[in-house]
């Protein structure tokens, strides 16, 4: 049996985290709940999630604190990390791309955009039935709510590989525009 993908969730708002944990959970990836900076690197060792999406801007631990601190423990290093914030300072975003963050999404955001951002980065899963009895690689169909808007059928992948380096500032200045 393939397990579902975990993705910890590290952000300060209840409302937020609710919100994010439900979309996660419709794709059929298992959220993980952290309310601040300090718990999200405790479940990040303890649990080992697959992917992290992290709130920048939070009391005491910021997200830039914790994303330093993920990249820095050999357990969590290779974990990929999501940034969710509503900043759009270029150098803070610079900042947590330096840091080895694997991407942004800006608040506010849809179903759809969580889905490309972390699609990438886990890949395909199981269906309900082969949860139980095998498994696959093919991609999960989106939920299909009324009020989610249409999902692409392949997320646009190419958009991260072309991701450029950190250190040419001027060109990952034009890329966070972007997306």
């Amino acid at each position: 049996m393939k397990d579902a993908p975990r993705v910890l969730i590290v952000d300060d708002n209840t409302w937020m985290q609710r919100i994010v944990a439900k979309i996660v959970a419709s794709y059929g990836w298992e959220p993980i709940i952290a309310r601040d900076g300090y718990e999200g690197v405790a479940l990040a060792v303890e649990h080992l999630p697959d992917a992290v999406i992290l709130d920048l801007i939070m009391p005491d631990l910021t997200g830039m604190h914790v994303l330093r601190l993920l990249k820095r423990l050999p357990v969590t290093a290779d974990i990929p990390v999501l940034i969710l914030s509503v900043a759009t300072e270029v150098e803070l975003l610079m900042d947590a791309m330096k840091c080895g963050a694997a991407g942004f999404i800006r608040k506010p955001f849809t179903r759809s955009t969580i889905y490309e951002k972390l699609y990438p980065l886990l890949g395909s899963l199981p269906s309900t039935d082969e949860q139980h009895h095998g498994t696959s690689d093919r991609t999960p169909a989106p939920s299909t709510d009324t009020e989610q808007q249409a999902l692409p059928a392949q997320p646009p992948i190419a958009r991260y590989q072309q991701m450029p380096s950190a250190r040419d500032e001027e060109e990952l200045r034009r890329w966070l525009d972007s997306i």
